[in-house]
C-alpha cells in the first residue's frame, strides 16, 4: 500500500517559486529605481572564508553604516566560492570585493582588477626564557648571571628590550649568542649543553599539543622529547602587540591519530579547504610536497570551519586552513587561538569543551608567510566612489562596533593602503614551487558552472 504526502505540498511549492521569481523582480526594479533617481550604488563581495552566516549578518551592519554615513548603498552579498567573486569582477557585477591574495593574483591579470587595501591583524607575543631540565640547571633569571643565552633573530624591538631588560636585572653579565630562530636558539640550548645555558624565544599561546608557538613546540617535531628536557623560567609579565599583513596555512590533525610528522600523512585522507584557497590548498600542498608526501583519498570541504569539523569528526585524518597568531580579541573571549579552531570553538558553550576541544585537534606544521587579504576594486570604479566609501569605512573602524564587525568578517583589526607591487614576491614564491594560478582557475570555474547548470 502507498500514501501520498498532503494534497497542498505541489501548490506550497509553486507558491515559493512565484514568491522566489517576485523577490527577485522587485530587487531589480529596486536597483533600477535606485540608480535612475541617482543613488550611487556600491556592490560588494566578501570570499567565503568564515561561516556564511556570520558574514552575511556583520557585512549588512557594514553596509548600514555606509549608508548612513557616506548616503552610498552598499549591497554585499557572499558568493559560493572565489572563482565567482573574481567572475563578477571581470564582469562588473561587482564593485568591491575583499579575498585572499591568490584570488586577486588571478582577478589583476585577468580583468585588471585593483589592490586598495589589506588586511592588518594583531598578534599577541610574549618572551620566554628555556633552559634544560635537571639537577644543576639554572632555574632563575639570577642563576644565569655570566652564562651564554642564545637569542633569536625574531626576539627584537619592544619584546627583545623587554627580556634584556629582565636579564640585565637578573643575571648581570649575561652573554648572547646570534640564533637564526626561535627553534634554532632551543636547538643550541638541548645540542650544546657546556656552552649554552639558556635560550630565548618568542611565545604566542597555542593548543597544548600543538607543534608551534615557541621555539621548544617547534624543535619538538624534529626532535622528540624536547618539551620533557627542557622548562620555561621566566615569561614576560604583559605581552606586546604586533601588526602583521601576513599569515600562514597550517596543517592539523586529532591528537591521538599517531601522526606526529607531516610524512605521517602518506596515504590518509586528508581535507583542504577549497581549490583556489592559498592558505587552506595551494600553500598547504607545497608544504606536503616538500615533505614528500603522498596523501591517500584527498577532497575539497568546502570552507576552513568545515575542515576542522571533518578532522574532528574523523571524516579526514588530517585537513589544511588558514593560521594567524591569537590576538587581543581571542584572549577577551577567551577563546585564545587566531586559527579556524577559534571558528568552531565559538560554539562551544564552555570553557571546559573548548580545553577538550583544543586537546583533540593540534596542529602539526605552519607554511611559508601568505599575504594578508585584501580588498579589490573593479577595472574602471570610479575613483570618486571609491574615496567616499573608503573614508567611510575608515571612519567605521574607529568605533567599538566597526571593530567588532571587521573582526568577524576578517578576523582583523585594520587595513593598510596598498598597491599592487605588494604582491610580486607571492607571485614569485607560486612560480617557483610551479602553482599555475589559471589551471586552478579554470578548474574552479568548470565546478561553478557545472553547479550552475545542476
Amino acid at each position: 500500500m502507498t500514501t501520498s504526502g498532503p494534497s497542498w505540498l505541489p501548490r506550497f511549492g509553486w507558491f515559493l517559486a512565484v514568491l522566489g521569481l517576485v523577490v527577485f523582480a522587485w530587487g531589480l526594479d529596486r536597483r533600477q529605481r535606485l540608480e535612475a533617481r541617482g543613488d550611487e550604488v556600491l556592490r560588494m563581495l566578501f570570499v567565503p572564508s568564515v561561516e556564511q552566516g556570520t558574514l552575511v549578518e556583520r557585512a549588512d551592519e557594514l553596509a548600514r553604516f555606509i549608508r548612513r554615513d557616506s548616503g552610498l548603498i552598499l549591497q554585499t552579498e557572499v558568493p559560493t566560492s572565489y572563482a565567482a567573486v573574481i567572475q563578477a569582477l571581470g564582469s562588473e557585477q561587482a564593485d568591491v570585493a575583499w579575498m585572499p591574495a591568490f584570488a586577486y593574483v588571478i582577478a589583476h591579470g585577468r580583468y585588471g582588477v585593483q589592490a586598495r587595501l589589506q588586511v592588518v591583524r594583531s598578534a599577541e607575543r610574549d618572551g620566554i626564557i628555556v633552559t634544560r631540565r635537571g639537577r644543576g640547571e639554572p632555574a632563575t633569571l639570577g642563576e644565569l648571571a655570566g652564562r651564554v643565552i642564545a637569542m633569536p633573530l625574531s626576539v627584537k624591538g619592544e619584546l627583545r628590550a623587554k627580556l634584556v631588560a629582565a636579564l640585565d636585572e637578573q643575571a648581570p653579565g649575561w652573554n648572547e649568542v646570534e640564533a637564526d630562530s626561535d627553534k634554532d636558539a632551543v636547538r643550541l640550548l638541548v645540542e650544546r649543553p657546556f656552552e649554552i645555558a639558556a635560550a630565548a624565544s618568542t611565545h604566542v599561546f597555542s593548543g597544548p599539543y600543538d607543534l608551534i608557538g615557541d621555539g621548544r613546540k617547534e624543535l619538538e617535531y624534529d626532535q622528540i622529547g624536547t618539551l620533557e628536557r627542557t622548562r620555561i623560567i621566566f615569561q614576560t609579565a604583559e605581552p606586546v602587540q604586533d601588526l602583521d599583513t601576513v599569515y600562514r596555512g597550517c596543517v592539523m590533525t586529532r591528537t591521538d591519530s599517531g601522526i606526529r610528522r607531516l610524512r605521517d600523512l602518506s596515504g590518509r585522507s586528508f581535507a583542504f579547504a577549497d581549490e583556489t584557497s592559498t592558505s587552506g590548498h595551494i600553500f598547504p600542498r607545497m608544504l606536503l610536497d616538500r615533505n614528500n608526501v603522498s596523501l591517500g583519498r584527498v577532497y575539497m570541504a568546502g570552507g576552513h570551519p568545515n575542515v576542522v569539523q571533518a578532522v574532528w569528526d574523523g571524516k579526514a585524518m588530517a585537513g589544511s586552513t588558514f593560521y594567524s597568531p591569537p590576538g587581543v580579541k581571542q584572549r577577551e573571549e577567551k577563546l585564545y587561538v587566531g586559527d579556524a579552531r577559534y571558528i568552531i570553538m565559538r560554539r562551544l558553550a564552555t570553557d571546559e569543551e573548548r580545553q577538550t576541544f583544543l586537546e583533540t585537534i593540534r596542529i602539526l606544521a605552519l607554511t611559508d608567510p601568505i599575504p594578508n587579504d585584501l580588498c579589490a576594486v573593479r577595472k574602471g570604479l570610479p575613483e570618486a566612489i571609491w574615496k567616499r566609501f573608503v573614508d567611510s569605512f575608515q571612519r567605521y573602524l574607529q568605533t567599538p562596533e566597526g571593530q567588532d564587525v571587521f573582526n568577524d568578517l576578517l578576523t582583523a583589526v585594520g587595513v593598510t593602503e596598498i598597491d599592487d607591487s605588494v604582491f610580486d614576491g607571492f607571485r614569485s614564491a607560486l612560480e617557483a614551487a610551479g602553482i599555475r594560478a589559471e589551471g586552478l582557475m579554470e578548474a574552479a570555474e568548470e565546478k561553478l558552472e557545472k553547479k550552475k547548470s545542476s
